[in-house]
């Protein structure tokens, strides 16, 4: 009879412990060390979703310049030819003031873009919508330089608008795609920061070019770094929005997206909190040669470094923002900010109401002002965006619209109220976006993420 050597081995099961195992016997199915692989759809989103999170962590400060670039479109469409709006009445024949058409005519086309670019963009990707905004712009720039027809310039302002408006809001929506919470606001800070500088240093850009040249050259300019911003996106910007997340464009579906992100809890306040900054700041650039040259006198010398001032303190207010968001919480740092704004608009309501204004006065509350607005708007939109898990270009839209249409429209209350004499309208107006922003915060105080059921039956809908 044949002896069978029996030889105990000594191994590792999967549980991690060691023990005795028969050689005779079969080994255990190993654990499984990798996943299984995911299907082939699921790996297209897979890479196609990755460079974009890759851009971000490898290249965090190009990713975030080449943001910034794109929101400084209109701030400098809108501020850089204000200087030249004399000499343009004089060459096209027209009172100065109907120059002024082609500021609304802008936002007119910035509104129409937005509207139109963002249900575009949630359909076709972000770079298609994007690239061809800023083609459009170059087109629009040269007409606008080339035009000797004042209708026509009105036709490439809204063409203008309308490129502007898709650039735009691509750039605030590639920052919800790749990151949220509290990452989503540090990166809208730095791109807010951008929004809200340009419309304080493009005036003076016009300025010297007009002293140098022509008007035509700033709108030459224009489509130039239109062009150069066109060719950076193209070359660095990935795709941000996976295929699998795209919806056919259609208008019934585009009206059905609009209709769900403004039923969505938490929007009709976060968008009255949207207005807070913007309100403030264009009330403030609208009227800021009237208060800085007519009520204090101050010389062109003078006046651009006061206004050069404003671009510190929201500088400072930025920063502040971006080390606040490592230890407290965002509506933590909007809530102080909208008390800090509030105090200054009190202080400059009080100058107005006592007529004790001077420069020693009045600049620290703009300052003080300005400053803390910078705190407030990359917050609000980032926790404005967190609130929908789909349709981000469509929900961008609605906030781009209303903020530089709403913006606009304080300042331009502002601006007819004035009767020469006083301060007293802007701040006033001032008072008005705060509260109103402040109403916003309080109804938004329960509002849920989209991680939450609550938010995301009405955001997933939208898509």
């Amino acid at each position: 009879m044949a002896k069978t050597r029996v030889i105990l081995c000594l191994r590792r099961d999967e549980h991690g412990d060691i023990r005795p195992v028969d050689s005779r016997s079969p080994p255990p199915n190993p654990p499984t060390v990798f996943p299984p692989r995911p299907p082939p759809a699921q790996r297209a989103d897979m890479t196609s979703a990755s460079p974009s999170t890759i851009a971000l962590q490898h290249h965090p400060a190009r990713f975030t310049l080449m943001l910034a670039l794109m929101v400084a479109l209109a701030p400098l469409a809108i501020d850089a030819y204000l200087p030249a709006m004399p000499s343009m009445a004089g060459d096209f024949g027209v009172d100065e003031h109907r120059i002024g058409l082609t500021i609304t005519m802008f936002f007119f086309g910035y509104a129409m873009g937005q509207l139109g670019g963002g249900p575009l963009s949630d359909s076709l990707g972000r770079r298609p919508v994007a690239l061809s905004g800023f083609v459009l712009f170059l087109v629009a720039g040269l007409g606008c330089a080339l035009t000797r027809d004042f209708h026509w310039l009105l036709f490439w302002r809204v063409l203008q608008g309308i490129a502007t408006g898709m650039t735009g809001g691509v750039s605030r929506t590639v920052v919800r795609d790749v990151a949220t919470g509290k990452d989503a606001a540090r990166l809208m800070t730095n791109v807010t920061m951008v929004l809200m500088t340009a419309p304080l240093i493009a005036p003076s850009l016009g300025a010297l070019v007009i002293s140098l040249s022509h008007w035509t050259t700033i709108f030459f300019a224009l489509g130039a770094y239109g062009l150069l911003v066109g060719l950076i996106i193209h070359r660095w910007l990935p795709e941000t929005h996976p295929a699998s997340e795209r919806t056919p464009f259609k208008p019934r579906n585009v009206l059905r997206s609009y209709r769900d992100i403004l039923s969505t809890r938490g929007v009709p306040g976060h968008l009255m909190l949207i207005l807070c900054g913007p309100g403030i700041m264009f009330t403030f650039i609208t009227n800021a040669s009237y208060l800085y040259q007519g009520l204090l006198g101050m010389t062109p010398p003078q006046f651009a470094l006061a206004f050069g001032a404003n671009v510190v303190a929201m500088f400072v207010g930025n920063r502040l923002n971006h080390v606040g968001l490592k230890h407290l919480r965002m509506r933590t740092l909007v809530k102080l900010a909208l008390g800090v704004q509030l105090t200054g608009i009190c202080w400059l309501l009080g100058l107005g109401l006592s007529g004790m204004i001077s420069a020693a006065t009045m600049i620290p509350g703009m300052l003080v002002v300005l400053g803390a607005g910078a705190m407030i708007t990359p917050n609000v939109l980032a926790d404005y965006q967190s609130l929908f898990a789909r349709g981000h270009g469509v929900a961008n839209a609605i906030s781009g619209t209303t903020l530089f249409l709403g913006g606009g429209l304080y300042g331009a209350i502002a601006s007819l109220w004035l009767n020469g004499t006083d301060m007293l309208p802007v701040p006033l107006v001032m008072l008005t976006a705060c509260l109103i922003g402040s109403i916003g915060f309080w109804i938004t105080r329960h509002t849920a993420p989209s991680n939450q059921p609550s938010a995301r039956r009405g955001a997933t809908t939208s898509a």
